[in-house]
C-alpha cells in the first residue's frame, strides 16, 4: 500500500493518513470519508474510529505576564487529569514565532490537537491543508482562522469592561480614564468598547484625551501619567484592561506620589494573584482561567474524536479590593 497514493486521492498530507491509520488521530467526517475509500481501493482493512494516547501542543505568548502563566498551568493541569501530555511552546508574542510554533508542534506525531494563546489577530500556519485537519482550540485571544475543527474559549471581555466601568461610576467618578490594550486585538477592542458603552448607559461623555492603547505591559502602565500629563487630562479614576499594566500604574502612582485611592481609582483586569499583594490590593474582573482552561482541554477532546467545534464565551466577575473607592467632588 502507498500512503502517498491514499494521500494524494485523499486531499491529505502523507502524515496525516499515517497518523489516521495508526489510530493516532481521527478527522473530520468527509476527510474521514476519503481516506477510507482510498484505504479500501488500496486494499487496506477499515480503521477503527478512535483516538489514542492523545497529546495537545500548547502555544503561549509568554511566561512575563501573570496572566498567560496562570492561564498555562491551568491548561497543563486540566490535561493531566486527563492523562493528556502537553508539549508547551513560547512566542515572545512573536508572529513569525507563532507561526513557526504552530507548524512545528502540527507535524509532532504525538500531537492530536493544539491549545493557541495568541497576540496578534492572524497566523498564516492556520490557513494550509493540515491546519484545516487538526483541532484548535483558541484561548483568551480571538485569531483570523476558518475551518470544520477550531473552536473558541475566551471570556466577555465586553462585560467584563462595562462592570468595571459601572463600577467606578458607581462610585461617584466621571473622570474616568482607560488603558487599553494593543490595537488590532479583538478582546482590547472588547474591552474598550464595553467601558464606552458603560460611560454611555450612564450618561458620561468618554474624553478621548483620556483613552490610550498599548501592550498588556507592566512598562505600559507605568507611563500613564506621562501620558495624561501631555493630554491634560486629570482623571479621578482608571479602568486598565490588563491587571499587569494596572500593576506598573500603582508603581507610578507611588512614585509620583500620587495617592490610590485617595487622588486615583484603579481597577484592572484579568483577576492575577499577583494583584492581591500589590498595595493597595488591586480592584479588578477576574477571567475564570480554570474553567477556561477546562472547557478548552475538554474541546481538544471532542474535535480530536471527531465533533463538531463549540465557542464557549465566560463571564468575568467584579473583585472589589482597595485601590477603588468613593469620589467626592
Amino acid at each position: 500500500m502507498s500512503l502517498a497514493k491514499v494521500a494524494r486521492e485523499a486531499g491529505v498530507a502523507v502524515s496525516t493518513v499515517s497518523r489516521y491509520v495508526r489510530g493516532e488521530l481521527n478527522v473530520a467526517s468527509e476527510t474521514a470519508r476519503r481516506i477510507d475509500a482510498a484505504l479500501s481501493a488500496e486494499g487496506h482493512p477499515p480503521v477503527p474510529k478512535q483516538v489514542t494516547g492523545l497529546s495537545l501542543g500548547l502555544v503561549v505568548p509568554s511566561l512575563d505576564n501573570p496572566y498567560f502563566s496562570a492561564l498555562a498551568d491551568a491548561v497543563a493541569d486540566a490535561a493531566a487529569t486527563d492523562g493528556i501530555d502537553v508539549f508547551t511552546a513560547l512566542t515572545g508574542s512573536s508572529p513569525s514565532r507563532e507561526r513557526a510554533s504552530v507548524e512545528r508542534l502540527m507535524r509532532v506525531p504525538d500531537v492530536g490537537g493544539l491549545i493557541y494563546l495568541g497576540m496578534n489577530s492572524t497566523n498564516e500556519a492556520f490557513a494550509g491543508r493540515l491546519a484545516g485537519e487538526f483541532p484548535v482550540v483558541f484561548l483568551d485571544e480571538y485569531v483570523e482562522a476558518a475551518g470544520p475543527r477550531i473552536a473558541h474559549v475566551t471570556a466577555n471581555s465586553f462585560g467584563g469592561a462595562y462592570q468595571a466601568t459601572a463600577h467606578l461610576i458607581s462610585q461617584g467618578h466621571r473622570r474616568i480614564a482607560h488603558v487599553g490594550g494593543p490595537a488590532g486585538l479583538r478582546t482590547a477592542d472588547q474591552r474598550e468598547a464595553g467601558y464606552r458603552a458603560a460611560l454611555k448607559a450612564h450618561g458620561v461623555e468618554a474624553d478621548e484625551a483620556m483613552i490610550v492603547r498599548g501592550a498588556f505591559s507592566s512598562a505600559f502602565g507605568m507611563n500613564f501619567f506621562a501620558h495624561m500629563a501631555r493630554a491634560g487630562a486629570e482623571p479621578t479614576a482608571v479602568f486598565t484592561a490588563s491587571d499587569i499594566a494596572a500593576v506598573g500604574l500603582l508603581e507610578a502612582a507611588r512614585r509620583a506620589g500620587v495617592s490610590v485611592p485617595g487622588d486615583l481609582s484603579v481597577i484592572g483586569c484579568d483577576g492575577i494573584t499577583l494583584g492581591e499583594w500589590t498595595s493597595p490590593r488591586l480592584t479588578t474582573v477576574a477571567q475564570p482561567t480554570e474553567q477556561m482552561a477546562r472547557k478548552a482541554v475538554d474541546e481538544i477532546t471532542r474535535l480530536a474524536a471527531g465533533d463538531s467545534p463549540a465557542d464557549h464565551v465566560l463571564s468575568m466577575q467584579l473583585v472589589v479590593r482597595e485601590s477603588t473607592r468613593e469620589h467626592s467632588a
